[in-house]
């Protein structure tokens, strides 16, 4: 029998790579890539842009952080058989608010695309990268990214509002994430000190979860 997909859409400003450590029987993750946005687009609007790539029929879909928010909007909208958010939000309760002074920088438009690209100590710390390998991991993640894409995500990020929750999510989140804090935060799995970047750094667990869920 051939392995079922799973489409794995990743964070903002990541790409398939943060992915790569996870491995569950019987199932291949086929990575859903970022496309092309407009400035009129929104979270649902772009998810809606993201879903397209996906051509199966009730598909398996897990989001990362960003991308799990995109698989909520898809799952609002088209049946899928399972949603797993890992290191996201179902909800804008769940995202919470970023710090005052951030925030104020992101919706006046001020930040630099070209500074969202350049790792720096503070970024790596807040998604978690300890060690020389994470760090390495999401350096390259970064310099590869798209600044401009970068720039209006996290200002829909600030809009989106969603309160709808579609029953079929299994959410796994991380006790220590500094970018969504666990405050808000209601998963069905807690990872106890789980970074923002757990589904590297923490895959084996998470495989394992995912493999539970879908059997």
């Amino acid at each position: 029998m051939p392995a079922k997909p799973i489409y794995c859409i990743s964070g903002l400003g990541a790409d398939h790579t943060i992915f790569r450590n996870l491995s569950v029987n019987n199932y291949e993750l086929i990575p859903v890539h970022w496309v092309p946005f407009n400035k009129q687009d929104n979270v649902c609007s772009y998810a809606q842009k993201v879903s397209a790539q996906i051509k199966e029929e009730h598909p398996i879909i897990l989001g990362l952080s960003f991308g799990g928010m995109l698989a909520v909007e898809i799952a609002k909208v088209r049946a899928t058989d399972k949603v797993i958010l890992v290191s996201s939000a179902k909800s804008r309760d769940e995202l919470g608010e970023p710090p005052g002074l951030l925030k104020w920088v992101i919706k006046s438009g001020l930040l630099p695309a070209s500074f969202l690209t350049i790792p720096n100590k503070v970024i790596l710390d807040r998604f978690g990268a300890t060690s020389g390998e994470e760090q390495k991991l999401i350096s390259g993640i970064m310099r590869r990214s798209d600044g401009h894409f970068m720039k209006w995500a996290l200002k829909s990020r600030l809009t989106w509002n969603n309160a709808v929750i579609p029953k079929n999510i299994t959410h796994i989140h991380g006790t220590a994430d500094k970018i969504i804090p666990p405050d808000n935060v209601h998963p069905d799995h807690w990872i106890d000190g789980g970074s923002h970047i757990m589904v590297y750094d923490r895959a084996v667990e998470i495989s394992k979860i995912i493999a539970d869920t879908l059997q």
